[in-house]
């Protein structure tokens, strides 16, 4: 009889075979990159797209925006149904298929680890897209080469979200939440969209970057920001505890931190958007003629 290695007994597979298939679709659209824009891109915009690699940090930046777009758009399609219609048969004790659904007070305690469901657009399991996500972060990760070209808070969101996708996968606990958190990517494409104008030669002045400037900044505060407040209070007056009871207080604790993390990176971010916003947009007034 086969036996399975430790960390494939203690993870679920469909999450491992997310995890696979993120890394290996993120190395397979940034190696596409170069091509598509030797194909599709203009001789003037494949000029300066050239001008990169002789700056890695830019080179890299650049050419992570397609696979970065392209997770994106699979991360919302994929959850969807999961954010807005629940895990059928799993978030409802009407209709929950397991004793456990049906006695539990928290949908933070229960996961879904099939690998196909029967629900969603893609009928890929949550913990598939869980996977799917810390691929995605890992490589993107390693491809920067260094802390530095990927940016210092980018490694701290990497490192933890990585971390905690992984723990809750081990765990089997808050799917809801990291669903939920999956869906946000709903406004990285906007603002890949506002990079690869910037790639081309627009500037920051131009309209067309204010308005890719602005609606970044609208989805960003939509579904980054606006829905922290209530994530943190059900976990804080719902979550906790039933968490805290299945997994015992030190990893709860150390959700709570996770969750700590995301809220100042995610607030912390925002605001520098609103500053940024605020200064563009802002009329001074003219200085007098002496």
């Amino acid at each position: 009889m086969a036996t399975l290695s430790p960390l494939h007994s203690l993870l679920p597979p469909s999450f491992l075979y997310g995890t696979i298939a993120g890394f290996i679709f993120f190395n397979i659209f940034y190696r596409l990159s170069p091509i598509l824009t030797s194909l599709l891109g203009t001789k003037s915009f494949q000029q300066k797209i050239a001008l990169l690699k002789h700056d890695h940090e830019k080179f890299w930046n650049y050419h992570s925006l397609l696979p970065s777009t392209i997770h994106a758009v699979a991360q919302v399609i994929g959850t969807y149904s999961m954010v807005f219609h629940g895990r059928d048969g799993y978030d409802f004790a009407s209709d929950a298929t397991t004793a456990t659904a049906a006695d539990s007070s928290s949908p933070a305690i229960i996961f879904d680890d099939r690998i196909i469901v029967p629900y969603g657009i893609t009928h890929l399991g949550p913990a598939v897209w869980m996977g799917i996500f810390v691929g995605y972060l890992i490589a993107d990760a390693l491809s920067s080469g260094s802390f530095r070209v990927l940016g210092y808070p980018f490694v701290v969101h990497h490192f933890a979200a990585s971390l905690c996708w992984t723990f809750s996968a081990y765990f089997r606990v808050m799917q809801p939440v990291g669903c939920l958190l999956q869906f946000n990517e709903l406004s990285t494409p906007l603002m890949n969209v506002r990079k690869y104008l910037l790639f081309a030669g627009y500037q920051t002045s131009d309209l067309e970057v204010k308005v890719c400037s602005l609606a970044f900044f609208a989805a960003f505060g939509l579904v980054r920001v606006a829905p922290l407040p209530f994530v943190v209070r059900d976990w804080i007056a719902r979550d906790f505890g039933p968490v805290r009871n299945k997994i015992g207080t030190g990893g709860a604790v150390l959700i709570s931190a996770f969750f700590a993390v995301n809220v100042i990176l995610q607030f912390g971010w925002f605001v520098i958007m609103c500053r940024k916003l605020t200064e563009k947009f802002s009329t001074k007034p003219k200085a007098k003629a002496q």
